[in-house]
């Protein structure tokens, strides 16, 4: 997969060009989130850490060989998270055959959403063995290098020590804030986290009517929405961008986001009130499945390849349960295998794909529809068949 990845994809490195001169710009005490068009296009958006994740990739003289070493350490590291999660062997091979477009796809635009899903994997996998301190780390380093990673606070519920998985954060994150430091100086770095939050909130902003990115529930609503008020070839115009959002019209004026975040919150969030499943397996990998959704259906910054992350979560929806799936699950899953794994392809003539698919972010309607049928499966039925000993 590695290789095909970078065989197929050699002319698209942007992002590894993007991450590479993380470093570089570190060591030169240059802004890492100013435009540097002679270098790549796009600006870096990732925690001033990442420039020293990259480090052993961006001194590599050949872009050839640190391409194949990103896509392969990638790899390797989705893998090991893998294994290291409590699924069985059977459950592990279903996971992997379901995920693995997904995973080229991911690879084949370089992108460090790979190891986002994999230090969401391990952060469960940590609390699931009781080692606070590693589950920790996973999301303090997940936070500080693309802020997704804040979504394994959700498996707090399930730590058994909780002061001392509450210390190991505090710990965590003055250990890791402070490490680029050492390298880049105190107060460049300091500079760069400052800058890094601005940003992020210019990035939210940005992506509302995206062609390529919010393909998420929120975007999928607001980009219908507007197409449908303007029309729907004034909106193709935006997508082209050929034309500015007419930033007067209300749903880029008065609309808000939060009007589905927080109610999907709540829904999300009923589950938790059955505390008598808290023990169940089952249900622990539910919640697992659960935030993997969630981090790209109620995120503006959802694009293409990060959905390698909710594909684990429907995979792990179908598989990790102690009832038999009924033929309604197994539709839901053959539809989400289709069009939101497979939709990019050419499987779908470019028309569809492009003016209907990515335009109106319908990438993410089969995993909104399965998200909602989870809580509805988490507040409804019993995980205690399962149940640890």
């Amino acid at each position: 997969m590695v290789v095909v990845s970078v065989g197929l994809h050699m002319h698209n490195f942007n992002n590894f060009l993007i991450y590479k001169y993380t470093f570089w710009h570190a060591l030169d005490q240059k802004s890492l989130y100013a435009a540097y068009p002679a270098d790549h296009y796009d600006v870096n958006h990732y925690g001033p850490i990442f420039s020293l994740i990259m480090a052993p990739f961006a001194i590599v003289p050949s872009l050839w060989a640190g391409v194949a070493l990103w896509h392969l350490a990638l790899a390797l590291f989705l893998w090991w998270a893998i294994q290291k999660s409590t699924l069985t062997s059977e459950q592990i091979v279903v996971v992997i055959w379901l995920t693995a477009h997904e995973m080229l796809n991911a690879l084949g635009m370089s992108q460090f959403n790979v190891a986002t899903a994999a230090m969401i994997l391990l952060t469960y996998a940590a609390v699931r063995q009781g080692k606070d301190m590693w589950a920790a780390f996973w999301i303090v380093l997940g936070v500080l290098v693309k802020v997704y990673g804040i979504v394994g606070l959700v498996f707090f519920f399930f730590v058994r020590n909780k002061v001392k998985f509450s210390l190991w954060l505090v710990a965590w994150t003055v250990i890791l804030v402070a490490l680029p430091m050492p390298f880049f100086g105190a107060e460049y770095v300091w500079s760069q986290y400052g800058e890094w939050i601005t940003c992020l909130g210019e990035k939210g902003q940005e992506n509302l009517l995206s062609d390529f990115q919010n393909i998420s529930l929120l975007g999928m609503i607001r980009k219908i929405g507007y197409a449908v008020s303007v029309g729907v070839p004034a909106y193709y115009q935006v997508f082209d961008r050929l034309a500015a959002p007419d930033t007067t019209n209300w749903w880029m004026s008065t609309w808000s986001d939060l009007w589905i975040i927080i109610p999907a919150l709540l829904y999300s969030a009923l589950p938790w009130l059955r505390i008598g499943q808290y023990k169940s397996y089952s249900f622990q990998l539910m919640c697992l499945a659960l935030v993997l959704m969630l981090v790209n259906i109620l995120s503006t910054g959802a694009e293409n390849s990060s959905y390698i992350i909710s594909m684990l979560g429907v995979a792990i929806w179908y598989i990790a349960v102690p009832w038999k799936r009924t033929k309604l699950d197994l539709a839901l899953l053959i539809f989400c295998f289709v069009l939101t794994s497979l939709s990019p392809t050419d499987l779908f003539p470019s028309h569809i794909r492009t003016y209907w698919i990515r335009a109106f972010a319908l990438k993410s309607l089969p995993v909104v529809f399965i998200w909602l049928k989870l809580v509805w499966e988490m507040c409804t039925k019993d995980y205690r068949p399962s149940m640890s000993s």
